[in-house]
């Protein structure tokens, strides 16, 4: 199969992964989406480890870039139609923070819905 980059993948199995990834779909129709989970994704791009791709969320550029976590979202927010217009907002170091601090609970919310699903007694029900 050939891919059409840029090329996001995200893991199918994570609610918040699927929410951002609609999101996505809906601000920008040049974005290509892959399971993280498909094999097929890590024969025709040898250079990514599965692990890593579901750990985090991983991209790759229409330049064959790979980017990984936080450079995606900083990639995202220079490239996005509308958004792009905002980004010089997060340009200096008070917006580097708070876009740290936005990834940083997102990765937590991840983690603690990836425990839950996984049957941690320590996680909260709905």
């Amino acid at each position: 199969m050939k891919y059409q980059l840029p090329l996001i993948l995200f893991d199918p199995d994570c609610p918040l992964c699927t929410r951002f990834k609609q999101g996505l779909e809906y601000l920008d129709k040049s974005l290509h989406f892959e399971s993280a989970r498909s094999e097929e994704v890590y024969a025709h791009f040898p250079e990514l480890i599965r692990q890593n791709c579901l750990d985090k969320v991983h991209m790759i550029t229409s330049d064959r870039r790979i980017l990984c976590g936080q450079e995606v979202v900083d990639e995202l927010l220079k490239t996005l139609p509308g958004v792009s217009k905002f980004s010089w907002l997060l340009d200096n170091d008070q917006g580097r923070k708070v876009k740290d601090f936005f990834y940083q609970k997102v990765e937590e919310l991840r983690e603690i819905s990836r425990k839950k699903d996984e049957g941690c007694d320590q996680c909260p029900r709905s």
